[in-house]
């Protein structure tokens, strides 16, 4: 038999010669997984937890930067997109994103020209400001190129990321902003994540409102002229908060109140499943929507070496998965294609290398050539360690292989 050359390093030289599948040991390991079931049942749910709160969803993509989950995304009817740089707006405007909220600032000539193409294209693409330093390049740019670039103030707090740091400040931004044609003032910005301490709910909620009563008062003022204004917040730690907030401003009439969870898609078993469980306890709609969240990325690995009695190591690493916020968890041991065993919290990874970790274990029965489930924490920096992840089925049959674009 002729064995197909792999171009990932989870590849498999058998995916033309057979109905592949990861337990019969089709696919080289370490591998990212991608639930099929778990992935779609996440998306309906936040998509029906906006509707029930007539909030819109502009999901944020830079946690898996997956073309095919962007196309997904879009066919289940959200707004639009987020992207944190032009080169992620680029590649959300060719998975067919018409509405794009750049969540950053927008510095540099070469990346100007990126989002001033998008624009030239028909394609609504939303940047930031924070100061008035901005003002000047931007217009000089977009001017000469016969376009109005969308923008929105972005409001922040002392000690946080970026934005205005008082509502003075974005109101005397916007007055400044009157004066440079190229730019159109249309709305407000900010990411509540910033806001940390006991209190943090009551001050996201604060947070909230003030950005609300911000963009009433430019309406009012006139320096905000777009018919249909711009109010987005939400990360996907606060999302419930800032949707409550958003539908009892009573702005929807005028404004597209835009929610920009993007971790959600994919979950974890981490502080992302930490912070959605913290979330049903907070949100009544949360509990009634159909179902719940539900993790859909793994990682597989193999058992490489058990040294020595109650430890092995497994051929996964820092390479593979993240480990900034713990490391990843076993969720399941199979051999030969059958499930063995699901582990406890007592028997689990205690550190990981380059290419290896190492795995402590009690009472199991393990062997090399054993194959691992992991669930990790943190996906974003997951998906950014892979080229190619696969999208399986509940079997884990090999579905597709859906590239990255990190």
């Amino acid at each position: 038999m002729k064995y197909q050359r792999i171009n990932e390093k989870s590849g498999s030289p058998f995916a033309q010669q057979v109905a592949a599948n990861l337990l019969q040991e089709h696919v080289c390991l370490p591998a990212a997984l991608l639930k099929k079931q778990q992935l779609q049942q996440n998306i309906d749910w936040m998509n029906g937890f906006a509707a029930a709160h007539q909030v819109q969803l502009a999901p944020h993509c830079k946690t898996a930067m997956m073309p095919a989950l962007m196309q997904q995304l879009l066919q289940s009817g959200v707004w639009g997109l987020t992207v944190a740089t032009a080169y992620q707006a680029q590649i959300a405007a060719e998975q067919g994103a018409k509405k794009i909220l750049l969540a950053n600032q927008l510095t540099g000539r070469a990346t100007m020209a990126v989002i001033a193409r998008l624009l030239a294209q028909g394609i609504e693409v939303f940047v930031c400001l924070d100061h008035s330093s901005q003002l000047s390049p931007l217009n000089q740019f977009f001017a000469a190129e016969g376009l109005v670039l969308p923008v929105l103030i972005e409001l922040g707090v002392p000690g946080g990321r970026c934005g205005c740091r008082s509502t003075e400040q974005a109101l005397q931004l916007a007055t400044k902003l009157q004066h440079y044609p190229a730019l159109q003032l249309a709305g407000i910005e900010f990411y509540e994540g910033v806001l940390k301490g006991e209190d943090a709910e009551q001050q996201i909620r604060l947070f909230c409102q003030s950005a609300a009563a911000l963009l009433q008062q430019l309406r009012h003022n006139g320096t905000l002229t777009r018919p249909r204004a711009l109010l987005s917040g939400a990360g996907s730690v606060w999302y419930d908060v800032v949707a409550e907030e958003f539908q009892q401003s009573q702005l929807a009439d005028n404004t597209d109140l835009l929610l920009r969870p993007g971790c959600y898609i994919s979950l974890d078993v981490g502080i992302y499943q930490q912070s959605q469980q913290q979330i049903e306890q907070r949100s009544s709609t949360a509990c009634m929507q159909n179902g719940a969240l539900q993790n859909a990325l793994e990682v597989a690995c193999y058992v490489q070496s058990v040294p020595e009695p109650g430890f092995a190591v497994v051929n996964l690493g820092k390479r593979d998965a993240a480990f900034d916020a713990g490391l990843p968890l076993v969720l399941a041991q199979y051999r030969d294609g059958r499930l063995l065993t699901r582990p406890d919290k007592a028997n689990q990874l205690s550190k990981m290398m380059d290419q290896h970790a190492f795995w402590h274990f009690a009472e199991l029965d393990v062997q090399v050539g054993d194959m691992l489930l992991l669930g990790t924490s943190h996906p974003c920096l997951t998906f950014d360690k892979w080229r190619q992840i696969w999208l399986v089925d509940d079997d884990y049959n090999l579905l597709e292989a859906l590239t990255t674009c990190f």
